[in-house]
């Protein structure tokens, strides 16, 4: 069920492919017009390309007596004189199947050839046939000729049937593989014939045991079976990866033996390699997730644990429509429509996406920076509270007041955040504010108290601590005591804090004066020469 909700996006694409296709049957008419004073014939050899079409269709049927009819058997030349028409429409379907073609000519439905091509009316070319060992090309031919009753028909040249015994010595199967061919019956399915599915599945289910011994192998090397990794590795080579490999076996094989019209018409339609595939990457991608997610996890990383599977989504999704544009292209369905339509389509969809995109990437930043984890204490512009989650658009925050906000990433990855959790000591920093009738004697007094006090506390770091007679404001004496008290836990510091602040007060009582209150003269003047002063 993943698999088919994952290819959703793949027939989606598939669906509006064939709707954009141009709908067109001009040139059908056009050919039947054009082959309507063919001759009647019963192979319907009336012109190059029917008669190609049937020795073809004939081939693939292995009905190689009908085949040879459509080959030119007079006056034949060479090792072609020793064979029968079936022995060498045999061969010559072989040919076809496995010869590398420089070019292949389009040949037309026309009782009088392709004219304007530089050969004779009789004679029309099939294509150019390449020798790999001799370096040689052959040219081969369909003509026009003569069937007995005075009708002119087309067949593959007499020319050309003649060099079949030579190409069948460079392109024709090795002798074990036509002992086993002669001993098979001449059967085919799906146009393959029998003794090719015989070979190939063979070779497959070798290819399966050499995947299978390896995942047994990387298995034992793993360490315990049991481990849920170990085992989703196992299941990953043996599913996907055996599978695969038995499509590209069956796709090489299938190749390298021949393959006729039929099968090939069959594999050009076939999503199944394609599906394979995209099964392959897919499970793949998860694999690879889980593994990097259970290491996160053991880093007591789960927050960034949390963004892999958005992201793995969306890699599945490119993978999904890839998979899709490259199966209509297979099919010969061009996807300039398709792309230009998802090209305007991904505008629309972009500008509507703009604000939540802007959000996705903030949650990005948030996981791969990790200013903030899960559990922090933090503030955040005028919110302070505790981070209970980060998720794609919004994270959660509970505050001071055990209330839950959700403040968008997009924010918190452009606004300054205060990580008070990430702090490894607190600063203490009371301003004692004296009164103006304080004598330098006693300030003194007050701050040797007040070092000594820092100096003897435990829990007070000494590397950095201060006492300063700071400034003389206008309503008091201000002494400014600066530490560093040695926790990150706010509830110890609040009783630490505590317990300095007491110990600041006796040390200001023990020097016979106090703390200045917030005062505020306020003049009034009544006339231009009286005033009075009112404390």
């Amino acid at each position: 069920m993943r698999l088919i909700s994952t290819l959703r996006p793949v027939l989606l694409v598939l669906v509006l492919a064939l709707i954009s296709m141009p709908i067109s049957a001009q040139d059908d008419v056009n050919d039947d017009a054009e082959a309507e004073h063919a001759p009647a014939d019963p192979f319907n050899r009336g012109t190059p390309r029917r008669s190609a079409d049937g020795f073809i269709a004939a081939a693939d049927a292995g009905d190689f007596d009908r085949a040879a009819e459509y080959l030119d058997l007079r006056n034949l030349r060479g090792t072609a004189q020793e064979l029968t028409g079936f022995q060498l429409a045999r061969r010559l379907d072989v040919i076809v199947e496995r010869a590398t073609w420089r070019e292949v000519e389009d040949l037309v439905d026309h009782p009088d050839g392709r004219r304007n091509d530089g050969l004779p009316d009789y004679r029309d070319s099939i294509g150019v046939v390449l020798d790999d060992d001799r370096d040689r090309e052959f040219q081969l031919y369909m003509q026009k000729v003569p069937r007995g009753d005075g009708v002119f028909i087309w067949k593959v040249s007499n020319a050309t049937v003649s060099l079949i015994p030579e190409l069948y010595d460079a392109y024709g199967y090795a002798e074990s593989v036509e002992k086993l061919r002669r001993k098979l019956p001449n059967v085919s399915f799906l146009g393959y014939e029998l003794f090719k599915w015989v070979i190939s599945l063979a070779a497959a289910a070798v290819v399966y045991a050499i995947i299978f011994l390896i995942a047994l192998a990387i298995r034992r090397a793993l360490g315990d079976p049991a481990k849920p990794s170990h085992r989703k590795i196992f299941r990953f080579l043996i599913l996907p990866v055996g599978i695969w490999a038995i499509v590209l076996t069956l796709n090489g094989f299938a190749i390298e033996l021949g393959r006729g019209d039929t099968a090939r018409a069959i594999s050009q339609a076939s999503p199944v390699p394609v599906i394979v595939t995209v099964w392959l990457l897919i499970t793949g991608v998860n694999l690879l997730r889980d593994i990097y997610k259970n290491r996160l996890l053991e880093q007591d990383r789960g927050g960034a644990a949390i963004l892999l599977h958005p992201a793995t989504n969306a890699v599945k999704l490119v993978i999904a429509i890839g998979a899709g544009l490259f199966y209509l292209d297979k099919l010969g369905i061009s996807i300039t429509t398709v792309l230009a339509g998802l090209g305007v389509g991904g505008i629309a969809v972009a500008l509507a996406l703009q604000r939540p995109m802007e959000d996705v990437f903030g949650a990005i930043s948030l996981y791969t920076q990790q200013p903030v984890r899960v559990g922090d204490f933090c503030r955040i512009g005028n919110e302070t509270g505790t981070i209970e989650e980060i998720g794609l658009r919004t994270t959660r925050i509970r505050t001071l007041a055990n209330t839950v906000i959700s403040v968008p990433n997009a924010r918190l990855a452009s606004e300054p955040i205060d990580n008070i959790s990430a702090r490894r000591k607190i600063l203490y920093r009371p301003v004692l504010r004296l009164k103006y009738d304080t004598t330098p004697e006693q300030i003194q007094h007050i701050l040797d108290g007040i070092r000594e006090l820092l100096g003897s506390h435990k829990r007070v770091l000494q590397d950095n601590f201060r006492s300063r007679f700071k400034e003389i404001a206008d309503d008091a004496l201000l002494v400014e005591v600066y530490a560093y008290i040695d926790t990150t836990n706010w509830a110890e510091y609040l009783g630490i804090s505590e317990e300095l602040n007491l110990k600041l007060l006796e040390i200001v009582a023990e020097t016979g004066t106090t703390l200045a209150l917030p005062a505020q003269t306020l003049y009034v003047e009544q006339g231009a020469s009286a005033g009075l002063a009112v404390p």
